[in-house]
């Protein structure tokens, strides 16, 4: 029987949650299985987007707030041949989703206030977390972009895009919601200030409750169809190479990447994992009918030309 909180849930038919992380070697791919992404006919009607500069379309540059590298060229030059706040010269993995869904580039929530055809409040530099967290921690973070003002974004957004739980319902059971990639700047902030690797880790379950926590809420608000990015191999990253370049070669890979801090990226994505799990048992137990259940594995492979998403078999409880 549903508990009153979770009644919005209950009323749903199923949900898919996509869970994407970060991968060094392509697993293997079914062809059988069906692409939760299709160009043709397209499953989604809109994306909602939730983020930070991997997503963000413009938010940052539209805040207008202090200069951002992102923000001049060479930044936007080879598609767009201007710039539009993308920290790219090109187009975001978002860009290249929405494509393939035969569906419009996402429009920055502080472009486009009104998003029938989705919204992005992804924002650079954002964190998972909120300001005050960090702040505790003698880290000041300038601006408040947080998971938490992303969602009340969303929030602010609803009377434009539906006006009842069951005309929600149906807008968003066309919508695909990406969930970040978010939390990444989190553990920058620290790696940054160049903080122990074991503290860092005690800061993981605070990322990974807000992430699931907005997850939970919009499910709520009617939410079914949700990809979760989790983190990139960070030790190829070339401000940490210099950041913590040393002579000890055992400290890198066959790739030249810091192995430590793959291993980090690799911890985190596991943790997510599990909690995305507890949360699909919880669903699970809520409604017999509910879900199925999609697994991606987001491929990072050094060129954005080779950057792929493959599919694995559902599992239909």
């Amino acid at each position: 029987m549903c508990v009153a909180t979770m009644r919005s849930i209950c009323e749903q038919q199923w949900i898919t949650i996509a869970v994407l992380t970060a991968a060094f070697l392509i697993p293997f791919s079914l062809s059988e299985s069906p692409p939760l992404l299709s160009s043709s006919p397209s499953p989604f009607t809109s994306i909602f987007s939730f983020g930070d500069s991997l997503t963000d379309t413009g938010n940052r540059y539209l805040a207008s707030h202090s200069p951002n590298h992102c923000f001049f060229p060479p930044y936007g030059q080879t598609f767009f041949h201007h710039v539009t706040g993308r920290c790219s010269d090109g187009r975001l993995i978002i860009d290249f989703i929405a494509e393939s869904l035969g569906l419009p580039l996402v429009k920055p929530y502080l472009e486009k206030k009104s998003g029938k055809e989705g919204t992005n409040f992804a924002v650079s530099g954002a964190r998972a977390l909120d300001p005050s967290f960090f702040e505790e921690r003698g880290i000041s973070i300038p601006t408040n972009y947080s998971l938490t003002k992303q969602l009340n974004w969303f929030k602010e957004l609803l009377p434009s895009l539906c006006s009842s739980f069951t005309d929600c319902r149906e807008v968003f059971m066309n919508s695909l919601f990406l969930m970040g990639e978010i939390g990444g700047n989190d553990f920058n902030s620290f790696l940054f200030e160049q903080d122990s690797i074991a503290e860092i880790k005690t800061y993981v379950p605070y990322v990974i409750n807000v992430i699931a926590s907005t997850i939970h809420e919009l499910i709520g608000l009617g939410a079914r169809t949700l990809l979760v990015p989790g983190n990139l191999p960070i030790g190829c990253s070339v401000k940490y190479l210099t950041l913590y370049e040393t002579k000890n070669k055992n400290e890198y890979d066959q790739s030249g990447c810091l192995k430590w801090l793959n291993e980090f990226a690799e911890y985190y994505n596991h943790e997510l994992q599990i909690e995305l799990d507890k949360l699909r048992a919880f669903i699970l137990m809520l409604i017999s009918s509910l879900p199925i259940i999609t697994m991606l594995h987001w491929l990072y492979i050094v060129t954005p030309q080779s950057l792929d998403l493959v599919v694995l078999k559902p599992v239909v409880e």
